[in-house]
Parts: C-alpha cells; structure tokens; sequence
C-alpha cells in the first residue's frame, strides 16, 4: 500500500501528462505484479464493489477519534471529502504495516464483503491502525467503492507501453474487458498485459 499510496500522491500532484505517466513507469518498474495488476485496474476505471456502507465508516471514524458526529461534520465541510476526513481525524497509527496492494484488496477488503456489521468494524479499525493518512485515505476509497484519480485509462496504457516497450495498441487490445465487474487483477494476467510474446487472439490485427 506503501508504494501505491506514493504513486497516487505523484499523480495527485501533477496536472502534467509526462510526469504522470513518468510517475506510472517508476510504479511499474518496482511494484510487485499483483500489486500492479490491481493498481492498474483501479487507475483505469475499474470500480471494485463497495465493502461496507459509508454511515458505518463514518460512526467507526467518530468512535476511533473520540469525536462527536457535530465536529466529524465540521471537519468534512472544511475537507469536502469522506475518506480524507476519516484519514485526518483517526489517531496516528500503532504499527506499521508493508503489506501490499493485492494483499489489501484479496485477502482483507474482499472477505469482509460476507461479514457481519460488527466484524467489519473490528477488522477496518484495526487496518486503519496500520496505516498513515495517505495509505487510509485510499484505503477508506476502496472500501466505499469510490476511487477517483486524475488519469485516464488511455494515460495509463501509453504508461505501460513505454514501460514495456509495447505498441500503445497492443497494450489496449490486451487491456480490453479489464476493467470490468467480473475482471480478476493477478499478477499472470499483469505478465501477459506487458509481455513481448504475441497473443493471436488479443493482438490480431495489431
């Protein structure tokens, strides 16, 4: 989470198209593929179902904060966004956790989906617990299903083709359904995306 949370600030920060799509390749160039594969469905459009409803992040935000519901509202009017108010309001993390982005997403956030109420309050404040502002800000949007960042999926294809030394068409070929409900980011599916080898089916005509 560590990394992508850097590569969100980088783009975060730029309104220029060339650093972001620097920004994209030095995220490409260390990211572990899962996490990659992820970063890249998200970055592209790919919306994952939301985990748990935002009045209960909110109530767990307050408690978490030892703050009443009046100064959570008045600090969300001030910030104009959810998961950044919760991010800045919770107490600083006890540890710190390297786990990656696909680790994040398949084997934490993704569970909680069939869980009561109360064990998705346990479990997002201790994940909470383990992160910095930044880390929790994104982490809190992937939870609401509301992840938004200034690329496009164009920006991000152009990205991993430079990267990889690729046609920008093929890249999109390959790319083509990825984004979708039922897609399954992993690190295989990244590998194919990226590599040197011809798939007849998806890179016809290319």
């Amino acid at each position: 989470m560590r990394r992508f949370a850097a590569l969100y600030a980088a783009l975060d920060a730029s309104t220029a198209t060339t650093a972001k799509v620097d920004a994209l390749k030095r995220y490409f160039a260390i990211a572990d593929p899962a996490d990659a594969a992820w970063a890249v469905y998200v970055l592209a459009g790919g919306k994952p179902r939301q985990v748990a409803p935002t009045g209960m992040l909110r109530a767990l935000a307050c408690a978490r904060a030892g703050i009443e519901d009046w100064l959570f509202d008045e600090c969300y009017q001030a910030v104009g966004d959810l998961a950044e108010t919760i991010a800045h309001v919770l107490p600083p993390p006890s540890a710190r956790s390297d786990v990656g982005l696909a680790v994040w997403i398949e084997q934490r956030l993704l569970p909680l989906r069939d869980e009561t109420p109360e064990t998705q309050a346990v479990r997002i404040a201790a994940y909470w617990d383990e992160l910095d502002a930044d880390e929790r800000f994104l982490l809190t949007k992937l939870i609401g299903g509301g992840f938004r960042v200034g690329v496009s999926k164009l920006l991000v294809q152009r990205a991993l083709a430079e990267w990889a030394g690729l046609d920008a068409k093929v890249v999109a070929q390959r790319m083509m359904g990825s984004t979708d409900k039922t897609a399954r980011p992993d690190a295989a599916g990244f590998a194919r995306l990226v590599s040197h080898e011809a798939e007849p089916e998806r890179d016809a005509g290319q």
